[in-house]
């Protein structure tokens, strides 16, 4: 009976343990962006706006999945690792993967307001507001 009830203990634990990880978010505010500041430091490869093939990505790490939960009522262009991912609509949320990643950088489509912060693929989720 011992053994049993040691079982269940353990397996609750274990279960909760795992949950409680699963929780890697970060909830972003956003920065009034300066307007005189020249070129942003923060985008490498911006939104293509003629035909020509985007440089590949290295693949040297594993990949995993970056969140963003738009709570702005903005459209903002997200940016991971400085090259441009896609633009994300006001009140909703899209998904990237990335082969390894150490910062995420959005704005808004015209340039007023901006959201950074550094992550990996341990912290997956990041909400603007």
């Amino acid at each position: 009976m011992k053994n049993i009830f040691l079982t269940i203990v353990i397996t609750i634990f274990a279960l909760t343990a795992s949950y409680s990880q699963s929780k890697n978010g970060e909830v972003v505010s956003k920065t009034k962006v300066d307007a005189t500041r020249g070129a942003n430091p923060n985008i490498k490869y911006d939104v293509p706006t003629t035909d020509v093939e985007a440089p590949k990505t290295s693949k040297t790490r594993g990949g995993c999945t970056v969140l963003f939960v738009n709570n702005s009522g903005y459209y903002v262009k997200v940016y991971v690792e400085g090259y441009y991912r896609g633009t994300l609509s006001p009140y909703e949320s899209f998904s990237v993967t990335s082969y390894g990643y150490t910062t995420i950088y959005c704005i808004t489509t015209g340039g007023t307001y901006d959201w950074s912060a550094e992550g990996n693929c341990e912290t997956y989720t990041f909400t603007l507001n």
